[in-house]
């Protein structure tokens, strides 16, 4: 009987132990930025294809002055994007540079609209969208195309609703 004594005594003498929050918080914020990085990764590497939504009611764009319209197609088996400014055929973007900087001192162009067929990377919207935005343009407008006539079908269907 005198062990199980002792044992009680010796317990109801130890303190509750203490636990340690700052650490915790330590390791909440590490395991979060873990995953804030992994799953932005994630999301870079989708291969997936993002359904843009068609404007049916949209207006269309009437050419104003100041602005300069940039048409940009994809041809899907040359992997390569086609940029037409004022007519002509671009095959990078970095070619409209001078030419963008030109008008703008020129004529004043203060917005550009970039007209993109739905199919192109989004890599060469970004590389001329860069080279806009080094000729001192500040506005841009974007705006989509699908080049098979899907989107004009879907357009005279809900206006004959």
């Amino acid at each position: 009987m005198k062990k199980d004594s002792k044992a009680n005594a010796f317990m109801n003498e130890m303190e509750d132990p203490d636990i340690c929050i700052a650490a915790m918080a330590d390791i909440l914020f590490v395991l979060l930025t873990f995953f804030m990085a992994i799953s932005s990764l994630d999301v870079m590497r989708a291969t997936m294809e993002v359904s843009l939504p068609e404007a049916i009611s949209a207006r269309e764009i009437k050419e104003r002055d100041g602005w300069a319209y940039i048409h940009v197609t994809w041809q899907p088996v040359e992997r390569v994007a086609e940029t037409f400014f004022e007519e002509k055929k671009y095959t990078e973007p970095e070619q409209l540079a001078p030419i963008l900087s030109r008008r703008m001192n020129d004529v004043g162009i203060k917005s550009a609209y970039i007209r993109a067929q739905k199919d192109c990377p989004y890599v060469f919207i970004s590389r001329l969208t860069k080279v806009i935005a080094e000729a001192g343009i500040a506005n841009l407008v974007f705006g989509t195309f699908d080049a098979s006539g899907a989107g004009a079908k879907a357009k005279a269907a809900a206006k004959s609703k």
